[in-house]
């Protein structure tokens, strides 16, 4: 044990060693929470055929848009991370980072409550009213959860949690 403890006040005793070491751990906790998170999401299978009504004229809508790289993303109305990290999206869809986006609303009691998260979030993005069968044929298991799409309609990432424009950018840019 001596060595032990003589080895961990070197490793400490030298700044960058020590950063090193600690970020690399910090990467490696990181990346083993998301992998738990997305351990029983859908990956590089096809998209599910997903027709929802939309929330602003009840008519229904494809979730998906093939033939060009796109993110799925749902939420529900009441999450709290849901309401920061949509904007990141929605921003990305407009600047024309990402060729289309489609939200949808999960695990509310009506359409009141999406109507007041579209006005709150002021997103664009077409949202879809989504049911405990939508979620279970995506996987869905918490808010936010998102699918990069490739141009095939197949899914070829998808993550759990807040995620920043350049984070979405990054996935959507991979699918191609």
């Amino acid at each position: 044990m001596p060595d032990l403890k003589a080895y961990w006040r070197k490793l400490r005793s030298r700044y960058w060693l020590a950063l090193g070491s600690d970020l690399m751990l910090l990467m490696m906790v990181m990346w083993a929470v998301h992998a738990w998170q997305v351990r029983d999401l859908p990956l590089g299978e096809a998209s599910p055929a997903t027709i929802l009504p939309l929330l602003a004229d009840g008519m229904s809508s494809r979730a998906v848009e093939p033939g060009a790289v796109g993110v799925v993303y749902f939420f529900a109305p009441w999450c709290a991370i849901c309401k920061h990290s949509i904007a990141n999206l929605d921003q990305q869809v407009e600047d024309g980072s990402i060729a289309w986006a489609t939200a949808i609303a999960l695990d509310f009691a009506d359409e009141s409550e999406v109507a007041e998260f579209v006005a709150v979030t002021g997103i664009t993005l077409p949202v879809l009213l989504g049911s405990g069968q939508t979620a279970a044929d995506w996987g869905i298991q918490a808010f936010p959860t998102y699918f990069a799409i490739d141009e095939n309609g197949n899914i070829d990432s998808r993550s759990v949690g807040y995620s920043t424009s350049l984070g979405i950018r990054l996935r959507a840019w991979l699918a191609r």
